[in-house]
């Protein structure tokens, strides 16, 4: 991987782009795990996460050359997927996650069904995320799974600072209610 910061591998994939690649392909090794990861756990189908990480991937491609550096490369970049993963969100419809029947799972060795238990943990996570609007689960996912600060929320998703942070207080506390024994998870509209 190179050395070179964002700022510099921009400039440089600028100027190269669109009949050398050699710095946008250095920019995607270093950007291109997290672009992939949030896909993933924004949609939930792995293959269709891989196509959306390339359809984000190609329009970074396309629109690099006009970004103006007005914010980090990085922010840029959070904001192209987030606008993409909630464009594809608006166009498909999402499915529902039943959970397995315990007496479907009793047979099964102890190793077997702590996996279980772990993935079905993972499907209720996914399930209170699923009954977040899609910007929420965005922030949501923003924060807890790629790490980025509140600043870097608020700057990527082009929101206040303090927008940003109520979003997510607002979002974590409508998935602890959920979460509360007896509460069906509903949509969001």
């Amino acid at each position: 991987m190179t050395g070179e910061d964002d700022a510099t591998l921009v400039s440089r994939a600028q100027q190269e782009l669109p009949y050398r690649t050699g710095a946008f392909e250095a920019l995607m090794r270093r950007h291109g795990p997290n672009i992939q990861a949030l896909c993933r756990r924004f949609i939930r189908q792995t293959e269709e996460a891989e196509d959306l990480t390339q359809e984000v991937m190609l329009k970074v491609f396309f629109e690099l050359p006009r970004f103006r550096g007005e914010a980090a490369f990085q922010a840029w970049l959070w904001r192209i997927t987030a606008n993409h993963c909630l464009d594809h969100q608006r166009r498909q419809k999402t499915h529902r996650l039943e959970p397995l029947e315990s007496e479907e799972t009793a047979h099964l060795p102890d190793d077997k069904q702590r996996q279980l238990q772990q993935t079905e943990a993972r499907l209720d996570a996914e399930r209170l995320l699923a009954c977040l609007t899609p910007e929420d689960r965005l922030i949501v996912l923003l924060r807890l799974s790629v790490g980025l600060e509140f600043a870097e929320i608020a700057t990527s998703l082009d929101l206040g600072l303090s927008a940003a942070k109520m979003r997510y207080t607002r979002a974590l506390d409508k998935m602890r209610a959920i979460a509360q024994p007896g509460t069906q998870p509903s949509r969001p509209d």
